[in-house]
């Protein structure tokens, strides 16, 4: 299993509109800016979670993207899915080399189900695991505990 630059970034993405403060938007190019990755692919991962229920855009002057979930509701599980998808650890991986290391075409199977159910397993734990962090354990907090909020607007024009 290989994550992708899109689940990074769409990390990079969450933890930049949960800094926000309330009721304040970043729009795609200025996201991509601070980023350093195209407008237009940064777009397509807004939309993989918007389609999620992540987060929601607004087409105004002041527009922009926003957390359309709690900050402090929003797993690691629910971005790897946004952006991932749900297909199996095995689902791109050709088996047939397996047929080729028994004779046996019983023990062909037999092996081939427990090298599925293996990763079968270990798919199953690292989903739990992702579900089991929030976003919020990334979120930096000041000396009294609270999140950090950051006009990344100003921040980003001033750049």
């Amino acid at each position: 299993m290989k994550l992708s630059s899109s689940y990074v970034q769409a990390i990079g993405i969450l933890v930049m509109l949960a800094e926000l403060p309330d009721n304040e938007a970043l729009k795609s190019s200025e996201i991509s800016r601070r980023m350093n990755v195209s407008h237009t692919y940064l777009q397509k991962i807004a939309t993989k979670l918007k389609h999620a229920d992540l987060i929601e855009s607004y087409a105004s002057k002041q527009g922009g993207y926003k957390l359309k979930k709690s900050k402090e509701a929003i797993t690691f599980l629910d971005i790897f899915l946004a952006i991932e998808g749900e297909k199996s650890f095995l689902s791109n991986i050709n088996l047939s080399p397996i047929d080729a290391m028994f004779i046996d075409k019983k023990l062909v199977k037999e092996k081939a189900d427990v090298v599925i159910g293996i990763h079968s397993q270990a798919q199953k734990m690292y989903l739990e695991q992702l579900q089991a962090h929030l976003l919020i354990e990334i979120l930096p907090r000041d000396s009294d505990g609270n999140y950090l909020e950051i006009d990344w607007k100003k921040f980003i024009s001033e750049e």
